[in-house]
């Protein structure tokens, strides 16, 4: 599951490294954007004024016309060839564009077209634009405009100031000196010809321009100028546009694997729920899940082996528990009818023998369960095998008078095996107590240490195990249909494979040389 999210997370980093890098790259469009529409806007009207005043003068008086532009303008003013234009320039002249704005080496230049078509003239590089520099910038073409007006007779200037309108991409109009903010009219009467002024307070601020003319009574007022549009809401709609949708998308065809994926463990849940506890997850298929599909499969064979272990437990109660009772109470029935005290004691001896019986039935059935139900915390430790046998031996002899118990000589005393203490006896004494009880004379316990693993066998000279039935004997509450004495609950063998799986090991029925049966257990080393 952690690699699932750090896929998630990595696909959003990405994600927001698009969106940064996009909308940076959306801001910077629009506002070199914006900034060749203020040019066009601003200097449009300078740029064909100019061209005209070249137009209209003889090729042989160019050259001082054109000096007498540059002196009235604030930067430089050139005449060239269009093919000296970057190509994108050239055909936006050629297409019928009168004026254009360019960037080269991240300086802005405005240029407009000669008559002829083989030249334009080129005004900039512009400035950064404070205060100063706007009205210096502004000033040469300003001051073309306000002696053009001057050298018209009053009864011309109205035609002459809707040609130059005409021309501007700004609005050109007369107006008193009075009409001017106290601080731009100030000004003026001080003799500044070229005043840049604000005329509303923000936000709803206008820029304009004024030049006086030759009476300095009337000013040629020029704006309003064009402003920055707030280009930041527009760049981050474009930006919305162009990576959140994608990244929707994106992070959909994503997660429509892992949705399916968890749909399996989904339905799986379901098919448990309606009672088919065999139902699994396939890890294969579920590859961006596999940690929650292996936990669920862990799960769910807990639970699976919980209730197989629940029903096998009430199937032994019912079962195997009713043959110790009913001889009890029959016990208790004839020590009634006993017929002196010798016969009593023996239905007492045969009544705790049952009493035995039943205890042991319930102790295995109740380890079975705690083994089955718990996963155990495992205290290992090296354990002498001939310890142990040391003190089982003796006990499972008294158990089993007419058997020879014998310990093979390559049991060495200081032979250990690391286990757990306690799970190792009980494996190692449950298979004593099943050899002792279907060995005809002798059971014989070896030892042998291979690569990594240390063996332990118990052979006995029983009728051994049939081949078809080898597999079972691990089974709980499994016994032969050959087992004449039916003793315990079944669960010797099973409790024993269940100890020794916890170690990490197996076990394994053969076929002994003493003729009867060898349970072979390997222990990790």
């Amino acid at each position: 599951m952690t690699w699932l999210f750090i896929r998630f997370y990595v696909c959003v980093l990405i994600v927001l490294s698009m969106a940064w890098y996009i909308h940076g790259s959306v801001v910077k469009s629009r506002a070199d954007a914006e900034w060749e529409r203020v040019i066009v806007e601003a200097h449009g009207g300078g740029a064909r004024l100019v061209a005209s005043e070249l137009d209209a003068s003889p090729p042989e008086s160019r050259e001082r016309v054109l000096k007498s532009l540059r002196e009235r303008f604030a930067y430089p003013v050139d005449v060239i060839a269009l093919t000296a234009l970057p190509n994108s320039l050239q055909r936006q002249i050629t297409s019928g564009d009168d004026v254009a704005c360019f960037r080269p080496e991240k300086r802005y230049y405005i240029v407009a077209a000669l008559s002829g078509g083989a030249e334009v003239v080129r005004l900039g590089p512009f400035p950064n634009y404070d205060l100063q520099e706007i009205e210096q910038s502004l000033g040469g073409w300003m001051r073309l405009t306000a002696n053009r007006l001057d050298a018209a007779t009053p009864g011309e200037r109205q035609a002459v100031l809707k040609k130059l309108q005409e021309r501007s991409d700004i609005s050109i109009d007369i107006v008193g000196r009075e009409d001017l903010p106290a601080g731009a009219g100030k000004r003026i009467v001080r003799g500044e010809d070229i005043v840049f002024y604000s005329q509303n307070p923000e936000p709803n601020e206008r820029w304009f321009a004024a030049t006086p003319l030759s009476d300095r009574t009337e000013v040629v007022r020029f704006g309003p100028f064009p402003s920055f549009e707030r280009i930041e809401q527009k760049a981050a709609t474009t930006t919305l546009a162009l990576v959140l949708l994608p990244a929707a998308l994106a992070i959909a065809l994503l997660l429509r694997p892992v949705a399916r994926q968890l749909r399996r463990v989904e339905h799986a849940a379901q098919a448990i729920a309606a009672g088919d506890l065999s139902a699994r997850v396939d890890e294969r298929r579920v590859r961006s899940a596999k940690p929650l599909a292996q936990a669920f499969n862990n799960m769910a064979s807990r639970t699976e082996a919980l209730v197989r272990t629940q029903r096998e437990l009430l199937q032994a109660v019912s079962h195997e528990l009713r043959t110790p009772l009913s001889r009890m109470r029959f016990a208790i029935d004839l020590i009634e009818t006993a017929k002196d005290d010798q016969e009593r004691k023996r239905r007492l001896e045969s009544l705790d023998a049952g009493t035995e019986e039943l205890d042991q039935l319930v102790g295995e059935l109740l380890s079975y369960v705690r083994m089955e139900t718990t996963e155990p915390k495992l205290d290992l430790e090296h354990v002498a095998l001939h310890d142990t046998l040391g003190v089982l031996i003796p006990k499972h002899a008294a158990l089993y008078p007419t058997i020879q118990f014998e310990v093979s000589e390559n049991v060495a005393e200081g032979s250990t095996i690391l286990a757990d203490r306690t799970g190792f006896q009980r494996a190692i004494g449950n298979l004593l107590s099943n050899a002792g009880q279907y060995a005809r004379s002798r059971v014989k316990i070896s030892m042998e240490r291979a690569d990594r693993v240390t063996i332990v066998d118990v052979d006995d000279d029983g009728n051994g195990i049939p081949e078809s039935e080898k597999d079972r004997v691990f089974e709980p509450f499994v016994r032969l249909e050959n087992d004449a004495n039916g003793h315990g609950a079944g669960l010797g063998l099973a409790l024993v494979k269940r100890i020794v799986t916890q170690h990490g090991g197996s076990v394994e029925v053969l076929t002994s040389p003493l003729g009867g049966c060898r349970i072979r257990t390997i222990w990790p080393a």
